[in-house]
């Protein structure tokens, strides 16, 4: 992984971790029916995430949302590469379909984070993923 770690909810990826043996990660991120909630705004992936079983990230927080703006949300990618392949994962865990559709309405509210061009890494040499969780 060439990008900062901060995007996975335990701030690592576990094939990463010396203290964990993974033969094969998964990432993963939180669908409808384990949405984030509580005081710790936690959800059952967290959990499974903790124990290194999986890589959890795509957990947004959307910001400056108020009764008369939608709010913004940024996207960042994992930035991945093996070989000469270069992987630009990008994570949006389920937001309830109207709340996501208006913030994709509205002009400047999602905000799409790419890999700066550096030597070796030219920005069009990066293979974009987007995983999505929604109902419709």
């Amino acid at each position: 992984i060439l990008s900062e770690q901060d995007a996975f909810v335990s701030g690592i990826a576990n094939y990463q971790d010396p203290n964990l043996n993974v033969g094969l990660p998964i990432f993963t991120i939180h669908g409808n029916h384990d949405d984030p909630g509580g005081a710790e705004n936690l959800s059952a992936v967290d959990i499974l995430s903790s124990c290194g079983l999986v890589n959890y990230f795509g957990k947004t927080k959307i910001s400056g949302e108020s009764a008369h703006t939608t709010g913004k949300i940024s996207i960042a990618p994992i930035l991945m590469q093996k070989g000469e392949t270069k992987l630009a994962l990008y994570g949006l865990g389920n937001i309830r379909d109207e709340r996501l559709g208006r913030l994709f309405q509205t002009a400047g509210a999602v905000t799409w984070l790419q890999p700066d061009d550096a030597p070796g890494y030219p920005r069009t040499d990066w293979f974009n993923i987007f995983t999505l969780h929604q109902n419709r």
